[in-house]
């Protein structure tokens, strides 16, 4: 059964910003802040850490990375959404494989951890883990295993502020997926507060909007079922009912 208007408001009550639609969200979940409480406009850091030397300074296999998914700061696509971060196809994937692959296991082996002393160097790393990791490794267990390795960095991260640092939006809001991807509730409160801090940046509403979603399935769940068949976990009753429902595998 989808949400109603009022399940969904419950999901964003109690988190900055205005509740927003999802697909299939359960309802009543409970994010902690302050009800009612508007969400400032996220300063503009585009270009903050854009700078030559601080760019420059960054290991090249960091910098590729960076290039290849947000394109290179001099790129008049550069700061803009890419249709292939999420719907990238076969084709996508085995790009990355065939291009990343050996870099995945490298940060997956703790062989890149040096790059996290920058905030960019940070972003890079935690895309090998958590975007290309999922690219090369979809649909089986292994697209998971890095996820609280990278889950550490974007902590670190935020913990640091670093994550302000970064030069737009969209380059946060992949720092924070981490938060979003982990099974915990805490991880999924600290994921919607994130997304709700850029939402009001150009073309990056929408991940408010799934982090509002992520969160409302790990409340109810406990967990993401769409994973159980993956991992070999049985699901419930209930969480049968839900993936028969438009949009509950993300």
């Amino acid at each position: 059964m989808s949400p109603s208007p009022d399940d969904l408001e419950a999901l964003g009550a109690n988190a900055p910003g205005e509740a927003c639609a999802a697909r299939g969200a359960p309802t009543q979940p409970s994010v902690p802040g302050r009800a009612g409480e508007a969400v400032p406009d996220a300063p503009d850091t585009r270009n903050a850490a854009g700078a030559p030397d601080d760019y420059a300074a960054l290991d090249p296999r960091a910098r590729d990375v960076l290039d290849f998914w947000f394109g290179a700061p001099a790129d008049p696509a550069f700061g803009h959404a890419r249709k292939q971060w999420f719907n990238g196809g076969e084709a996508f994937d085995a790009q990355i494989r065939e291009r990343y692959g050996a870099l995945v296991g490298a940060a997956t082996a703790g062989a890149l951890d040096a790059w996290a002393q920058r905030p960019l160097g940070a972003l890079a790393v935690i895309l090998v883990l958590d975007q290309f990791s999922r690219n090369i490794h979809r649909g089986t267990p292994l697209a998971y295993v890095s996820d609280r390795h990278a889950l550490a960095h974007a902590k670190a991260l935020v913990a640091s502020g670093g994550d302000r640092a970064l030069p737009t939006g969209h380059h946060r809001a992949f720092a924070y997926l981490p938060f979003e991807h982990d099974e915990s509730l805490d991880s999924q409160r600290e994921a919607v507060r994130l997304c709700a801090q850029i939402k009001h940046e150009a073309g990056c509403s929408d991940y408010y909007d799934h982090a509002l979603r992520h969160a409302a399935v790990v409340e109810r769940f406990g967990r993401f079922p769409h994973r159980n068949a993956i991992l070999g976990r049985t699901s419930t009753d209930g969480e049968i009912s839900f993936l028969k429902t438009p949009g509950s595998s993300f």
